[in-house]
């Protein structure tokens, strides 16, 4: 079973990046005040996101999807990060 939680839980963290690597890239097309806003402000990313849903929704898609695997995986393989 542990080894069926890596299978999710790797692919998961990996898209997870990938999507918000992309968020930032576009973030950077739109001037370097928002990449910097979007990397140390948490509110800014859903600020950028409303402004430029048409743009970032994939990048959006992305890293959930990520989340929702590596979420699925530590649940399968009961991994317990708080203790």
């Amino acid at each position: 079973m542990i080894a069926l939680a890596y299978i999710f839980l790797i692919p998961g963290v990996l898209l997870g990046l990938y999507g918000n690597l992309r968020f930032l890239v576009m973030a950077n097309r739109h001037g370097a005040g928002w990449l910097f806003a979007c990397m140390f402000l948490p509110l800014a990313e859903w600020v950028f996101f409303l402004l430029y849903t048409k743009e970032t929704w994939r990048s959006v898609a992305f890293s959930l999807g990520g989340f929702v695997l590596a979420c699925f995986g530590c649940a399968l393989g009961r991994f317990s990060f708080l203790s």
